[in-house]
């Protein structure tokens, strides 16, 4: 018990936020103490949730969208309307090494790896000529213990000698996110490349042999590159995509609602013509491209969205031949050459009245965000994920410790002596514990995709700047009206008098009353 009056039970929620010129240091960190324990045991020991559950199957909002005023909807294929298993993941790893084998003569050692998931995260930095994996955070810090070489986890003093500390200046790491020794990995495609990345680097420690980090990245690329420009991935995804492609039994529906909507449809995709018709043929039948009033395919996005008019060429889709001359009007088209403002002056669209979906921020949202004011979401398929493990109950129980935590360690920092020295030591340790175990819920080893500890990531702060909306899946859509009206959150600033205080307070409270209940039995 806090003391012996019920008159100081009723007055612990507010203790600490009125002028402590009558009240003792030793009663503040005496009472601290015995608040800490009597909050431990609730927050534990409660059933109750930290914070509402959230939808794994909504769409949230970065910026205010009303869908009543979109007009024209517009897709990427990859990873939007197609959704890829993981067998594709471990392809990719697969033909990596292989490359990195046969081609760049690396050890024959590394063709007994295999692809294992967890390993990357969309959204990592890599810093190219150390090879370390990192994460960065909104304002450029480095999260500590989230930084690999390889399978090493890279010490927090050697990161801050290496970087003079763990902020990064705007030149080390980029608007974008990418300098010449910063690299980020922004789509789903890289989580295969991060893994092989890590892999390599690896055995080459293990076995003591001699390499520059950046050669490795460098090589790493190439094969990687390769198997894509190549059309060797296509080829065999196309051919087998049962095995490749996920069934989504929503997708057809979805696009027929907009269609009867009077709504316009139209994909732009990197991907050729023949390998989209495989994939859209298994996905929506023989007849999918009904559902769009435009095909562009091999658009060669992010140049595609670039200012330089270059024509639009026919393809027949019959024989997989183009046209000779320039294409005056839209259709089923294949983009050697083409590019967004040549579209536009064909079709007469205006930016508020089109939304585009992709699922890379940069190569499909940026331009069209910043340059041309289309309305822009994101399809990232970790935001299921991820919200799946914020609504447990194990998440919430850390959360909700960690919160009170903070709140016990904001208070015990204005209370002096070597008593309360010690037992902040205590404190902010066993924050780090939280921490690491609320990091280790969604990766173990780099977290969550779009948080650090307290911040938004690198990765997040792009996400909002670039797309007004962002969900797991483009069906998503199929729950909400066509008029509906995405808000955004009202977000505290740090200036605000809207933090979690009433939890504590209700914590408090209820502690306090339970301890009178004891007493007046007693």
């Amino acid at each position: 018990m806090l003391c012996n009056t019920k008159q100081h039970y009723r007055s612990i929620p507010q203790l600490f936020y009125q002028s402590r010129r009558s009240y003792t240091q030793t009663r503040q960190l005496k009472d601290l103490q015995q608040i800490y324990e009597l909050l431990k045991e609730e927050s534990l020991s409660s059933t109750s949730t930290f914070s509402e559950k959230m939808d794994p199957n909504g769409i949230f909002a970065n910026n205010e969208l009303n869908l009543q005023k979109i007009q024209v909807y517009g897709f990427d294929f990859d990873y939007t309307l197609a959704r890829y298993k993981s067998t594709l993941h471990s392809l990719i790893y697969d033909r990596t090494k292989a490359y990195l084998v046969k081609n760049l003569r690396y050890p024959d050692q590394i063709m007994d790896f295999c692809f294992r998931p967890g390993m990357g995260a969309r959204g990592l930095h890599l810093d190219i000529k150390r090879g370390w994996l990192m994460k960065v955070d909104s304002y450029h810090n480095i999260q500590l213990g989230t930084v690999y070489h390889g399978m090493r986890q890279v010490s927090e003093e050697e990161v801050i000698a290496a970087h003079r500390g763990t902020k990064l200046s705007v030149d080390e790491v980029g608007y974008l996110g990418m300098t010449s020794n910063m690299f980020q990995y922004v789509d789903i495609f890289t989580i295969p490349e991060i893994t092989i990345l890590r892999d390599v680097i690896q055995y080459f420690v293990d076995n003591s042999i001699p390499f520059a980090a950046e050669y490795v990245h460098y090589d790493v690329r190439e094969a990687v590159g390769a198997f894509h420009k190549s059309g060797l991935m296509h080829q065999i995804a196309g051919q087998d995509v049962g095995n490749y492609f996920e069934e989504n039994v929503r997708l057809k529906p979805f696009l027929q609602r907009l269609r009867d909507a009077n709504k316009q449809l139209f994909l732009i995709t990197n991907s050729a013509f023949w390998y989209v018709n495989r994939g859209m043929s298994y996905l929506l039948g023989d007849k999918w491209q009904d559902f769009f009033d435009i095909v562009i395919c091999q658009a060669r996005k992010p140049s595609f969205f670039g200012a330089q008019k270059r024509p639009f060429r026919e393809i027949n889709i019959n024989n997989n031949s183009k046209s000779w001359d320039r294409e005056k009007q839209v259709a089923t088209t294949d983009v050697p050459k083409g590019n967004l403002t040549t579209l536009v002056d064909m079709t007469h669209w205006q930016g508020n009245d089109v939304l585009y979906i992709g699922d890379h921020i940069y190569g499909d949202l940026a331009d069209l965000f910043l340059t041309h004011g289309w309305r822009t979401g994101a399809i990232l398929e970790e935001v299921e994920d991820e919200i799946n493990v914020i609504n447990s109950e194990a998440f919430q129980k850390t959360i909700r410790w960690l919160n009170v935590l903070q709140w016990l360690i904001d208070q015990l920092q204005v209370i002096p002596g070597s008593e309360a020295d010690a037992l902040m030591k205590n404190w902010v340790a066993e924050r780090e514990e939280e921490r690491t175990k609320s990091r280790d819920y969604f990766n173990p080893y780099f977290g969550s995709v779009f948080r650090t500890y307290t911040v938004p990531t690198y990765f997040h702060r792009r996400l909002a700047r670039f797309a007004d909306i962002y969900t797991s899946n483009v069906c998503n859509f199929i729950n909400y009206p066509l008029d509906y009206i995405f808000f955004p959150r009202r977000m505290a600033l740090a200036h605000e008098n809207v933090l979690p205080t009433p939890d504590i307070d209700l914590l408090l409270m209820k502690t306090a009353q339970e301890a009178m209940r004891f007493e007046t039995k007693s």
